[in-house]
């Protein structure tokens, strides 16, 4: 992500994003400088101390040096180094410098003896193999880059003035003209992979389409640093749409304006195959569910389901029971969906047909917290439950039975 002060946009009538041409020779000239650098540094195994003055170099006569220092923190963001020792760097460097002192100063003056007496010194043999300033940030060296063409550095420049912008977002609203059911699909799972969640409706005119609302992290009481930086990783998945449209009201620098952005703004993605990717909580609880429920089994694809009123749900996981082949579905809420549980629950409430039961993290409703909605929400009781961090096996299975048993002869609406 762009920092603050490499954030480059305009402010007239809401903030505009300075983009710049993925085509232009100069801007190409750059990224190719940068690239080079970085993967020269692979290489030759430089420290990040070493990559840093080169990158200096190259900044320094830029005309656009705001420009050339945010193509820089991309890279940098993405620039892997090597692992620090499990050494008490600090303690082993006195030793050696004391032993080195003491050589001197017994009047040592042939190098291999002096050699010698340090490496004679317990430990200094292993210490020395290596760097001796490893745990020091500008002595780390690196060890791996993205490997990129330099237009796509450039495009990835241009998703980051974007993502840099929504990290002050107080509202986020999406709207998608006629998506097709395997963009909409995945564009849902990267909504669901980062935790946000969207109030999604129909959406009439010419055509139809869905509008989402997402909180944004200025709206928020806690938790803002890391749902911002979720919500700013979300934005790639949305420019894979074919047509959308994005409106997000932002506060920044004592400013407050909108940021508009369509299809037509040249931005590309570099999100790729997002379907075959699993998290590894999603595919641990696959695998305990598998081995633990014998009366239920996971369904493949979640399906949309009608809330009414134009609202859409999409679950985060939906099951099928054995024996009658009844399916049930799960969203789960988490520290920051305070506002989305709210109305989750009046809609069940109006809505008790709908066949979702939902999961809430235990960090968005504490034991007063949950009692209360217990108490102000009775005939949800046996389809509400907690989790901490992603549910268990044993809790999903025990509140599918209990709406299971409400639910016995009953109909189940899905779309």
């Amino acid at each position: 992500m762009l920092t603050r002060d490499l954030l480059k946009f305009r402010f007239r009538n809401g903030f505009r994003p300075c983009f710049v041409d993925p085509s232009d020779p100069e801007r190409l000239r750059l990224a190719a400088g940068l690239l080079a650098v970085y993967q020269e540094g692979v290489e030759a195994h430089m420290t990040r101390g070493e990559v840093a003055e080169l990158v200096e170099a190259l900044i320094k006569v830029e005309n656009d040096s705001i420009f050339a220092a945010g193509l820089e923190k991309l890279l940098s963001d993405h620039a892997t180094y090597e692992t620090v020792r499990e050494i008490d760097y600090p303690a082993e460097r006195r030793k050696l410098f004391g032993a080195a002192a003491a050589a001197l100063a017994s009047g040592t003056r042939e190098l291999e003896e002096y050699r010698k007496r340090l490496w004679d010194v317990p430990g200094a043999a292993e210490f020395m193999a290596g760097d001796i300033y490893g745990d020091l940030p500008d002595f780390e060296r690196l060890t791996g880059v993205m490997q990129l063409y330099p237009a796509e550095l450039l495009n990835r420049y241009n998703l980051a003035l974007v993502q840099g912008l929504l990290l002050y977002a107080e509202s986020v609203e999406l709207e998608t003209a006629d998506p097709e059911p395997a963009e909409l699909r995945r564009m849902f799972k990267y909504l669901k992979f980062f935790r946000l969640l969207a109030e999604v409706r129909r959406r009439n005119g010419e055509g139809e389409g869905l509008t989402l609302k997402i909180d944004g992290p200025f709206s928020l009481f806690a938790n803002t640093r890391k749902y911002a930086l979720q919500l700013a990783a979300f934005f790639p998945a949305v420019v894979n749409l074919k047509r959308w449209t994005l409106s997000a009201r932002i506060r920044l620098g004592g400013r407050s304006g909108n940021l508009k952005l369509d299809q037509t703004s040249g931005l590309v993605s570099h999100y790729r195959n997002f379907s075959s990717y699993v998290p590894e909580e999603i595919r641990m609880f696959h695998r305990l569910f598998r081995q633990q429920s014998e009366g239920w089994r996971i369904v493949g694809d979640s399906p949309f389901i009608d809330g009414g009123r134009q609202e859409i749900i999409f679950p985060d996981l939906s099951f099928r029971r054995e024996s009658d082949g009844m399916i049930l579905h799960l969203e789960l809420f988490h520290r920051w969906h305070r506002g989305q549980l709210e109305r989750r629950l009046l809609l069940l409430t109006e809505h008790p047909e709908i066949p979702l039961v939902l999961g809430i993290d235990r960090a968005l409703a504490d034991d007063d917290e949950f009692a209360a909605l217990l108490a102000k929400y009775p005939t949800l009781a046996g389809r509400i439950y907690r989790f901490r961090d992603f549910p268990g096996v044993e809790r999903t299975v025990r509140v599918l039975e209990s709406m299971a048993r409400d639910r016995e002869g009953g109909a189940h609406l899905i779309v």
